[in-house]
């Protein structure tokens, strides 16, 4: 990742919390270390307690998978649930169009024969997923040609070509993307043929009647199965045939990292908090730090600034631990830190 990304994904963040309709939808999400008397966002921090993300861009559909279970259907709804509701839906269009566009970017869209994109994987599947599912339907709509799409909701229309064309440039100069470039440019017959053979052998693994085979009803498992299953098929291939398929994994992560975890964090919540020092500070690997703050870091996914001098950096918070012992509590947060972005910011 580079600064120019950073800067440009801080731009078109300031784009969506422009609009009202995107204000409306994040003015509920429950905020750490803060109380509401709002029932909305009462009703949303009963939510948050059994596992919802603060995905605000694309809440509707989580939400929607959560209220349809058993467990949590008789949590009370406020009078200004639906509205509020639809306006998620709203900013969620918006948001899947705009990631559909900018991942139209990739080299050689929409001809990306890889296993990844085989029909029901984790990256495909209409089912419950981590990530921010590819529709089918849009490798069909010419969005590699297309112009980037406004922020268009139904009561407003703005303008954010600029930002996205911005945030392109940079996506294309990236090393994953050229790298994915570089890669698809020097498949040969025999590497077409080994990813034509591992897909047809993903597609039968991972047909409806096979997932339900390993798993009829847990979301959880099925999902755990098609993340195996694509895997296994991945590793399977070799020589550039492997190349492009991992190349993919680095170019496809680079824009989700970008548009589908940091963006909606700053839309939500506006520039990262800093946690000051770094109490026993350990570096994993590359990006990667654990630590124990002085403030307190609650959730997974948030983005703090580390301003300790060792570190001087933005991090999306990947893991929590709380321990207590000797009646002393004692936090520790691990950080996939984000180079560039306190730099690209003014932090």
């Amino acid at each position: 990742m580079t600064r120019e990304i950073w800067a440009a994904v801080s731009d078109l963040a300031e784009k969506w919390r422009s609009s009202q309709t995107v204000q409306r939808v994040i003015s509920a999400m429950p905020r750490d270390l803060a109380t509401s008397k709002d029932p909305l966002t009462k009703m949303l921090e009963e939510f948050r307690a059994l596992s919802m993300r603060a995905h605000a861009l694309r809440l509707n559909t989580e939400l929607q998978y959560l209220i349809g279970q058993p467990m949590l259907g008789d949590i009370e709804r406020p009078d200004t649930f639906e509205a509020w509701f639809f306006a998620t839906y709203e900013v969620e269009v918006a948001f899947r169009l705009q990631l559909a566009w900018l991942r139209a970017q990739l080299p050689g869209y929409p001809l990306l024969r890889v296993p990844q994109l085989v029909r029901n994987t984790p990256f495909t599947t209409q089912e419950f997923t981590w990530k921010a599912a590819w529709q089918r339907g849009d490798m069909g709509r010419g969005l590699q040609l297309a112009p980037p799409p406004s922020l268009a909701f139904a009561a407003e229309r703005i303008d954010a070509s600029r930002e996205l064309q911005q945030l392109a440039v940079a996506l294309r100069a990236s090393t994953t993307w050229q790298e994915l470039g570089a890669t698809r440019a020097a498949l040969v017959d025999v590497d077409h043929q080994q990813l034509g053979s591992v897909c047809r052998e993903l597609r039968a693994a991972l047909s409806p009647e096979r997932v339900d085979e390993f798993e009829p009803h847990l979301a959880l498992k099925r999902d755990q199965y098609r993340q195996e299953q694509t895997e296994r098929a991945i590793t399977r291939l070799s020589g550039g045939a492997a190349a492009y398929a991992q190349a993919f994994d680095a170019a496809a992560d680079t824009v989700d990292l970008a548009i589908d975890e940091v963006l909606p964090q700053l839309v939500t919540f506006g520039r990262p908090m800093d946690v000051g020092a770094a109490l026993d500070l350990d570096l994993l690997e590359m990006d990667r730090i654990a630590f124990r703050p002085t403030v307190p870091i609650f959730s997974t996914g948030m983005l703090v600034f580390v301003s300790d001098p060792l570190v001087e950096e933005v991090g999306q918070v990947t893991r929590v631990s709380i321990n207590f012992s000797g009646g002393i509590e004692n936090n520790r947060a691990t950080l996939r830190l984000l180079p560039g972005a306190a730099a690209s910011w003014g932090l």
